[in-house]
């Protein structure tokens, strides 16, 4: 399977083995670097903002993955900039901060430095990294692990402020929120995946 660009135009093989890279890091840069920065820092702002308002009757731990994994991958698929990710998870981390008020040792804060490892973690399983399996089962992959640290980082931090490191909900059992979180992050990230074939999709029309 060759690799789309959103102009249309087949892009060459970039990483080794059956691993195709289907987004835009071969091209010539589409925006200026501030610019690109802005639209960044915007898509994860949305992302926090989504996290804070919409309410979804599901009863399971981590289904806010899916709006977050689905806006984080289609940014990183449509920069070519190497920190996209990164910038991307600086701007949750930024208006999740204004949610908060405050920084400290409690599950907000968790919620602003979850979002930063996110984001790098993207940049280096996606744009850096080389990986055998095929980028329609990659991506889905990487945002299931990414999504995964969610609950790790949340509750190590409510630990920690209360005094003692405690793992909260997962001390009954890592199993279940790990396979929630896994199984948003990738349905998240395949929903990214969908959007950016699609618009591609549409332009070559």
């Amino acid at each position: 399977m060759k690799p789309i660009s959103t102009a249309g135009a087949q892009l060459p093989r970039t990483t080794s083995g059956s691993f195709e890279w289907p987004g835009t890091r071969d091209q010539q840069d589409k925006f200026p670097l501030a610019l690109e920065v802005i639209l960044l820092l915007a898509v994860g702002v949305l992302a926090a903002v989504l996290h804070q308002s919409l309410r979804i009757p599901l009863r399971m731990p981590g289904y806010h993955g899916m709006e977050w994994f689905a806006l984080l991958i289609l940014a990183r698929l449509l920069s070519n900039r190497s920190s996209a990710g990164m910038v991307v998870g600086l701007g949750a981390a930024t208006k999740a901060f204004v949610y908060a008020g405050s920084i400290g040792l409690d599950g907000k804060s968790a919620q602003m430095l979850t979002y930063l490892l996110q984001g790098c973690i993207v940049d280096v399983l996606l744009f850096r990294s080389r990986s055998p399996l095929p980028w329609f089962v990659w991506l889905p992959a990487v945002g299931a692990i990414t999504h995964m640290i969610a609950p790790l980082t949340r509750n190590v931090f409510s630990g920690i402020s209360a005094g003692t490191i405690e793992f909260g909900s997962l001390i009954h059992g890592i199993g279940y929120p790990l396979a929630t979180h896994a199984l948003f992050g990738a349905i998240g990230a395949s929903a990214g995946l969908l959007i950016y074939l699609g618009a591609a999709s549409m332009r070559r029309r």
